[in-house]
């Protein structure tokens, strides 16, 4: 079994995020990019090399993944736009659909972690924009 299925496999239940590395195997009930930047904090270099299942990849979140190395991404849905931004990029991307973009909790508009990052494309910029935007959310 290779990294993906096994991370696919940890993707049960209310599990969000499942990343399988050198290092193990982590899994998060977080949403959005919160389980990525959590693994960053906890242990900075277990992406590098990973295969990472999640239930939904934008924009933000391929930026993020691309960035600290992984190797393989799997998700149930994926925007357009992190189609894009992963299809030049030395990264295997599996999706089950797409969508225009991904939508906010409640619906009513675009993602606004996707929002911060539709204007580049540099993955240290992007994640700088996606900290900015976490701590303005915060208040």
């Amino acid at each position: 079994m290779n990294g993906t299925e096994r991370a696919k496999q940890l993707l049960t239940g209310d599990v969000t995020f499942a990343a399988v590395g050198k290092k193990g195997e982590r899994i998060s009930h977080a949403k959005g990019v919160a389980p990525i930047l959590e693994t960053v904090k906890a242990e900075p270099d277990f992406l590098n090399g990973a295969a990472v299942a999640d239930r939904v990849i934008g924009k933000a979140a391929a930026m993020l993944l691309y960035k600290y190395g992984v190797a393989q991404i799997y998700t149930f849905v994926a925007s357009e736009y992190a189609v894009e931004y992963l299809s030049d990029k030395s990264v295997d991307f599996t999706y089950d659909n797409t969508v225009s973009f991904i939508v906010n909790r409640d619906g009513t508009d675009m993602c606004p972690m996707e929002k911060a990052v539709l204007g580049t494309d540099d993955a240290d910029e992007g994640e700088r924009l996606i900290r900015e935007k976490i701590k303005a959310m915060k208040g």
